[in-house]
């Protein structure tokens, strides 16, 4: 798709859709697919007793659901990708991000037509192409894609970068960039990426803030799994330990066990909003509480394995 007919003196904003149902298409079957599958493991672990099986039936769905959320992010993406020529730049809208490219910094345009075909490492699949790779003649190269076939492609070559872009109408893209260019004040800009709405959470450009959240998740998962698949094994009527109230002994019911995998559960969940949020503004403070959420899964491991001990 390209822009509908305009006077040639009106230089708004020319807006280059790809196709995109394609890839919308096969990334909503591959989120339709996880969410099924996410439910029917729900449905397995929901009611069941308390054992190892049902821990992995909650894993699996876990991990199903992020699959999921992935690709509905990825669907979102496609259904945006657009490429906007404005009067001095060329922006490409991918999802929560932006790539802003100067004008003046084009140096050519390559038809994919005229090129060796190139693997994209990245997001590759039917009508979705995200990624980068190395083109011959041209050199890395980011894709953002969804091209069937190469002459459906056109490499934008500029001073920093390159990208290949699923155009249909190159001679009026083309057309748009040049005649914007000869317009372009004599400032230049750099090209730069941006991202907007929750894209923009630095959080996700935080290799130490990740490796946090993904150490807490870790150790929660550890935590959860022993004390499932303990469980089964206790009798009903244990004895329940108080070191600190004067060694204190109480017998009581063994589902009460389980509260120190709900508990952790709940601080992880709770430390993880709290920590995204408190990074945008302060990260050492979000840092920490993600931190601290791995902490306290390890002390309630600790605990869990001083109460099954002794019950």
């Amino acid at each position: 798709m390209h822009p509908g007919p305009r006077p040639r003196n009106e230089l708004g904003l020319a807006v280059f859709r790809p196709p995109r149902a394609l890839g919308a298409i096969i990334g909503g079957a591959f989120a339709a697919w996880a969410l099924v599958f996410a439910a029917l493991s729900l449905s397995v672990a929901i009611g069941s007793p308390a054992e190892f099986k049902t821990f992995l039936a909650y894993l699996v769905a876990f991990v199903l659901l992020g699959v999921a959320a992935a690709f509905a992010h990825w669907v979102y993406a496609i259904v945006a990708l657009a490429y906007v020529v404005d009067h001095d730049s060329l922006t490409i809208r991918w999802g929560f991000r932006r790539v802003v490219i100067p004008l003046d910094t084009i140096l050519r345009m390559v038809p994919g037509r005229t090129l060796e075909e190139a693997h994209v490492h990245g997001l590759n699949w039917w009508g979705c192409h995200v990624g980068h790779a190395d083109v011959k003649r041209i050199g890395y190269t980011l894709f953002y894609s969804t091209h069937g076939s190469p002459n459906e492609l056109l490499f934008v070559h500029t001073t920093q970068e390159s990208y290949a872009l699923t155009i249909l109408d190159q001679a009026a893209f083309a057309e748009e960039v040049q005649a914007r260019a000869a317009l372009a004040p004599l400032e230049s800009h750099p090209q730069r990426a941006t991202a907007i709405g929750l894209g923009a959470l630095p959080f996700w450009r935080d290799h130490h803030a990740l490796i946090a959240a993904g150490l807490a998740l870790m150790a929660g998962a550890l935590m959860c799994g022993y004390v499932f698949a303990r469980y089964p094994g206790l009798a009903e009527v244990v004895e329940l330990n108080f070191p600190a109230l004067g060694s204190i002994v109480r017998v009581g019911d063994k589902q009460e066990l389980l509260k120190i995998a709900y508990l952790g559960l709940g601080i992880l969940a709770v430390n993880a909003v709290v920590g995204i949020a408190a990074h945008a503004r302060e990260r050492a403070a979000g840092i920490w509480l993600l931190a601290s959420a791995g902490i306290l899964q390890i002390v309630l491991l600790g605990a869990a394995l001083a109460a099954f001990a002794t019950a």
